[in-house]
């Protein structure tokens, strides 16, 4: 393995050394169109997520995306352990990547969404289906980006959201930011927290121990060398404690510490026919788990991570690009549980992207899986845009994607199994994107056949054991929508989600547990001069919460809405008080069996900007 560091470094040094000397026209407009996701597929669908809307959201990722997508989430309570299923996965099969890093644990294969926290973000980004090409392991339900932009030519800004509500749950958050043209820096500060002691809808229990806070800083900059080259550094520390609430009233209390930083120095260089990308990126999880809140036993685990990427995008012509990338990943982990293990991974990718006309472009990537410790899957990503009308757009795109064993799967002591394979998905989907002046609908269908599937199960001794046991069939249908419309000072807009979810397991024909067959939402806003209001529902179905489908064991579906108010003061409207009533009609439910969500609450915000 250390012959293939040293040819891969080679490599790396070679690559951006010719990317100092080309020349010839670029490509044209759809190719070089910015929208962050650079490596991304211009045959797949995605949502940007930035400015207002995160603003009206509570902090958490969870709460972003439940109300603004459609991924359904399970969580444990509010800010427990909140976990996602997207277009009808597993929570292990939604990959999230910070700056193009993928941050998923590396013990369980999957990211808490309570514990990322939405304020140390300038955008999030939600891209639907299989991404395994591009994103690399878990990439296949869908793939969500958290982004830091850099901004030059800004000057000095600073802003402070504030805000409380009720169960003393409140939220602290600064940054600062500095930039000229040719430097650019910021920080940000975020602190939340709640003693979370809601009472339970109808009856006389609340939600005991499950009090949590955490404190989030992200650091950005970037210093332009010359009028090609920039370096971006990136950084984020999460510290996080909270105590798991109780699911019955005799239970024992328990709690969880997570610490968890990420650190990222990136090269890039645009010059002419050649753009590139070098990242290093060194990435450390570390949590304790109490069993009992008053005894000082823990179990913990720690993983440190360092990443090599690179990316070379070359412009054959004006109308054709061919990109190459190289991605090296060295996980070193142990545990209560596993002992010392270091594991070395690595993967090449080919592709291109050619636009036929101005109005037809296609792709075509390739990815080849190097490591040593279990299979090297091959995968690959070809679809076509098509722009028949103005108001017309087709995209259609067919991938292989693939979810690589954890730690726990391969290692745990006396019942890892390092045999294992990794999980490959085989995809299809067709989307329709309709657009009339401001206002557009995207209809998708899609289809997924998940082979393999990691689960864990008992042998003939009653041991349970992880094996790749079955296959998932999955599809369905999502449509988007946006509307907007102005009279005179009066502005209205009206957005959308709606998704119908079939996961099937092969082998019984049963709908996966906690999928719903349909989830809706909605947002309503209003807007004239400095007074804004809106309202946000949210519709999830039934689920089963046992693998027999049994009818007795079915999750109702539930319905919440928010209302919010919110006036802006001073000149140029630098400073914002809010208002909202969350769960305004005061649901009883809850997306986890036993674990029921707060009833009406209220937050107040204020936002200021200088």
């Amino acid at each position: 393995m250390k012959y293939f560091i040293l040819t891969l470094l080679g490599i790396l040094c070679f690559l951006q050394g010719a990317a100092q000397n080309d020349t010839i026209n670029v490509l044209g407009e759809v190719l070089l169109q910015d929208i962050r996701l650079k490596d991304s597929s211009y045959t797949r669908n995605y949502t940007v997520l930035n400015d207002s809307v995160l603003k009206r959201n509570q902090a958490s990722l969870t709460n972003l995306l439940n109300f603004n997508s459609n991924v359904y989430f399970k969580e444990n309570g509010a800010g427990m352990v909140s976990s996602p299923s997207f277009r009808g996965t597993t929570a292990s099969q939604t990959a999230v990547l910070w700056n193009g890093i993928n941050i998923n644990s590396q013990t369980t294969g999957q990211t808490d969404f309570n514990t990322i926290n939405t304020r140390g973000f300038d955008q999030i980004v939600v891209k639907p289906g299989g991404s395994g090409v591009e994103d690399g392991s878990n990439a296949i339900g869908g793939s969500i980006y958290l982004e830091n932009i850099l901004e030059y030519h800004k000057g000095f800004r600073n802003s402070v959201f504030l805000n409380y509500g009720s169960f003393n749950t409140y939220g602290v958050n600064y940054k600062t930011a500095y930039s000229e043209k040719n430097t650019s820096f910021s920080l940000g500060y975020s602190r939340n927290g709640s003693d979370n002691d809601y009472p339970y809808l109808g009856t006389e229990r609340k939600n005991k121990n499950g009090n949590y806070h955490n404190t989030n800083i992200a650091l950005s900059g970037g210093i332009k060398l010359s009028r090609f080259d920039e370096i971006r550094l990136f950084s984020n520390i999460y510290d996080g404690k909270r105590n798991f609430s109780l699911p019955t009233p005799n239970a024992l209390a328990t709690k969880y510490y997570d610490f968890n930083t990420r650190s990222l120095l990136e090269w890039g260089r645009n010059y002419k026919r050649i753009s590139s990308s070098a990242k290093l990126a060194y990435i450390t999880e570390d949590y304790e788990y109490y069993p009992n809140v008053n005894n000082d036993f823990f179990t913990y685990g720690n993983v440190e991570s360092l990443f090599v990427k690179y990316n070379l995008n070359y412009r054959l012509t004006k109308k054709i690009a061919l990109q190459g990338k190289l991605n090296y990943t060295r996980n070193d982990g142990e545990g209560s549980d596993i002992s010392q293990e270091i594991r070395n991974l690595g993967s090449v990718i080919l592709g291109i992207k050619h636009q036929i006309s101005d109005k037809v472009l296609y792709e075509v990537s390739l990815r080849q899986e190097l490591n040593e410790d279990y299979e090297n899957p091959f995968l690959y990503s070809a679809g076509i845009s098509t722009q028949f009308t103005d108001f017309y757009h087709l995209k259609i795109n067919t991938s292989k994607s693939f979810r690589i064993p954890t730690y726990n799967d391969l290692y745990w002591q006396g019942v890892g199994n390092t045999e294992l394979s990794p999980e490959l998905s085989y995809q299809g989907e067709i989307s329709n994107l309709f657009k009339f002046w401001k206002n557009t609908f995207q209809f998708t269908v899609y289809y997924n056949s998940v082979e393999n599937l990691l689960s864990w199960v008992p042998d003939v001794s009653g041991v349970w054991r992880p094996q790749n046991t079955e296959r998932v069939e999955i599809y369905g249908l999502e449509t988007m929508f946006h509307f907007q419309e102005e009279i005179g000072a009066h502005k209205f807009a009206l957005d959308g989600t709606y998704a119908y979810t079939v996961s099937e397991n092969q082998a019984t024909q049963n709908q996966l547990i906690y999928v719903p067959y349909h989830k809706l939402t909605a947002s309503l806003s209003y807007a004239i001069k400095n007074f804004s209001a809106y309202y946000q529902y949210l519709n999830n179905g039934e689920v089963y919460t046992t693998t027999d489908n049994a009818p007795e064991h079915i999750l109702d579906n539930y319905m919440v809405a928010n209302l919010g108010m919110e006036y802006a003061l001073g000149k140029n409207k630098n400073y914002e008080v809010g208002v909202q009533l969350l769960n305004l009609w005061g649901a009883s439910y809850a997306s986890v069996l036993n674990r029921p969500m707060p009833g009406r609450n209220v937050n107040a915000y204020l936002n200021l900007n200088f």
